[in-house]
């Protein structure tokens, strides 16, 4: 699957602010329930020798079976060593599965209507205690910071509030340009900046959290993406 031939425009309107819808549009929440369902396609397929390009197949086997139109960045699948990256420049490649091992995979689907979508899941293979506990508290602090979202707030607080409590459990951000996270506009992404320490743009309509960080010699990432509405934040 790559990225559609022509430009789709999505059937909602992006207008950041306190004027901001009170609701995520349909097809955001469409293509996000999309994602989130083929991140888990992906980490489902978790044995013992696939490679990352057998999970990515599948992965835009089920999008193209349920409709997507494409995706607007890459398929990021890592094992092993290369769960310490996810960036557009590191596709899937070669690497197996061994029998105590880390899956990651980041989905991006582009739906009919030119929505995007973003999900990262992870699966832990085998017996590995050091991962499961790895992937059990990262999940544990994303949830609390998503609990702590609020319409307008500066990307830079939630940034904060997420890498305190990263690192005081002894986490290490592994992201390339130091974030947890980016905007997710009207068939476009970063369009408002990272969620990171220097952006204090306010936080209205959709945006995508993701923190990736490693302990020990374990990576592990999760990414949901929360609309940040008129009086309130939603978890897609």
């Amino acid at each position: 699957m790559s990225s559609p031939s022509s430009s789709l425009k999505p059937a909602w309107a992006y207008r950041p602010g306190p004027d901001i819808a009170f609701h995520a549009p349909a097809g955001l929440r469409a293509a996000q329930k999309l994602a989130k369902q083929a991140a888990m396609v992906g980490v489902n397929a978790a044995r013992t020798g696939i490679s990352e390009t057998e999970v990515e197949q599948q992965v835009h086997d089920y999008l193209l079976s349920q409709g997507a139109q494409g995706i607007w960045t890459i398929t990021n699948v890592g094992l092993g060593e290369n769960t310490r990256v996810c960036f557009p420049t590191q596709g899937p490649g070669t690497q197996q599965a061994a029998a105590q091992d880390v899956l990651m995979v980041d989905v991006h689907p582009i739906t009919a209507d030119g929505s995007w979508g973003d999900c990262t899941r992870c699966a832990v293979m085998g017996d590995y205690p050091e991962a499961a506990q790895a992937l059990k508290d990262l999940e544990r602090i994303h949830y609390e910071t998503l609990a702590q979202c609020r319409p307008g707030m500066p990307a830079s607080e939630l940034f904060g509030l997420s890498h305190e409590r990263l690192t005081a459990e002894g986490f290490i951000l592994l992201d390339l340009l130091g974030n947890i996270g980016h905007s997710l506009t009207a068939g476009a992404a970063y369009t408002h900046g990272f969620i990171d320490a220097g952006n204090t743009t306010p936080m209205w309509g959709a945006w995508a959290i993701e923190p990736f960080a490693q302990r020990g010699e374990v990576a592990v990432k999760v990414e949901d993406v929360v609309w940040f509405g008129r009086d309130g934040c939603e978890t897609l």
